[in-house]
């Protein structure tokens, strides 16, 4: 959907990083939990690893902010 769309490119670029993986983060989560959450509680078990740890990726990306290479980075006049 647009979210994945807009907030992935918005996190590859670096512009409003921490929300945009916040939002993505949460997305994730809600998506693990409405395709897999209902089989089994575990990630490996119920196949929802890639889910999960794009979850977390999202989420690490959030709580660190943008790197130095980032949009949000760049020195403006």
């Amino acid at each position: 959907g647009p979210i994945e769309l807009v907030g992935g490119a918005l996190v590859m670029v670096g512009l409003a990083t921490r929300w945009a993986a916040f939002l993505c983060s949460g997305l994730m989560a809600f998506a693990y939990w409405m395709a897999h959450g209902f089989k089994a509680l575990l990630p490996l078990v119920n196949q929802g690893e890639l889910a999960a740890l794009y979850c977390f990726a999202f989420l690490w990306i959030a709580a660190h902010g943008p790197g130095m290479w980032s949009l949000d980075r760049t020195p403006r006049a």
